[in-house]
């Protein structure tokens, strides 16, 4: 079994001998490994580009040889140097990217993100979404924490399992972060004040929040309501417009670092480390 290490520590050892790489995978967790691999990649400079199929190659009719093909060439190409999923007819971000669809070709989209590139007759990059030249040497970022749990509410939930999930977690360190998906801009029922008060207590033992956003585009605002003014007062933090693949392995990164304190985690969840949110004050 090749997990995200095993591919993040062969792109290390060939870094130097290649100018590109392409990896080949399934494509049920593909946006889960390509986001992690570009958290994991630190200071890269040259194209990493995640791509597998709809259709197995083995089929007379079948997407696995255009995906392929159209990877090896931008993993040949020097204008987008990140990791990137290639699929159908475009490029895209990997820690902007997300599955979308089980039966079709075009299976992933960005969906807060045009896309880095589009194939037709020519190739099309969008250029002004290129990120900023790599600065050092490429650092390999190897520990993920996993102690996450991602909760998407749905109305009339009860708190009680929530409750007893954070105080049973908070007491054995199992949890660390706690990512709700929550209704529209960040909204939960009004009447739930009980419920941020244990998010508060989720919070002062040490476990982070993080509000993301049930819509499939768009973004948290929670200054925009009364209920969303009450989460961010109790210390819950803004995800802004990022997927929940992103959300997951962006914390899972900061808190495996092990060199950064609880606020400074909190505060580079709104930073854009690898080009996978847009700062609040763009929105």
């Amino acid at each position: 079994k090749i997990t995200k290490l095993h591919a993040a520590n062969d792109i290390k050892a060939n870094y130097l001998h290649f100018d590109g790489f392409v990896v080949l995978m399934g494509t049920d967790t593909m946006a889960y490994a390509a986001t992690a691999l570009s958290f994991m990649l630190e200071n890269l400079g040259k194209p990493v580009v995640f791509t597998g199929s709809q259709i197995p190659l083995s089929e007379p009719y079948n997407d696995a040889r255009r995906n392929l093909i159209m990877a090896l060439i931008f993993a040949s190409r020097d204008t987008i140097n990140e990791v990137s999923i290639f699929f159908h007819d475009r490029l895209i971000r990997a820690c902007r990217a997300t599955k979308v669809n089980t039966h079709r070709l075009l299976a992933f989209d960005s969906p807060n993100l045009e896309p880095l590139a589009k194939i037709g007759i020519t190739i099309d990059e969008n250029e002004h979404l290129s990120l900023p030249p790599a600065r050092g040497a490429l650092r390999i970022h190897s520990r993920m924490d996993t102690r996450i749990l991602a909760i998407r509410l749905v109305p009339g939930f009860d708190d009680a399992c929530i409750r007893h999930m954070i105080e049973k977690g908070a007491e054995s360190r199992s949890l660390r972060a706690l990512v709700l998906q929550l209704y529209g801009t960040g909204n939960i029922p009004s009447v739930k004040g009980r419920f941020i008060d244990l998010l508060r207590d989720a919070v002062d033992s040490g476990i982070h929040v993080i509000a993301s956003t049930q819509c499939f585009t768009g973004s948290v605002m929670m200054g925009h309501y009364a209920t969303g003014q009450a989460l961010e007062g109790a210390g819950v933090v803004s995800a802004n417009d990022m997927t929940l693949e992103a959300i997951s392995c962006k914390v899972a990164y900061l808190l495996g670092r092990g060199d950064l304190r609880y606020d400074e985690v909190s505060d580079l969840m709104g930073v854009s480390l690898r080009g996978e949110v847009t700062p609040a004050e763009a929105l």
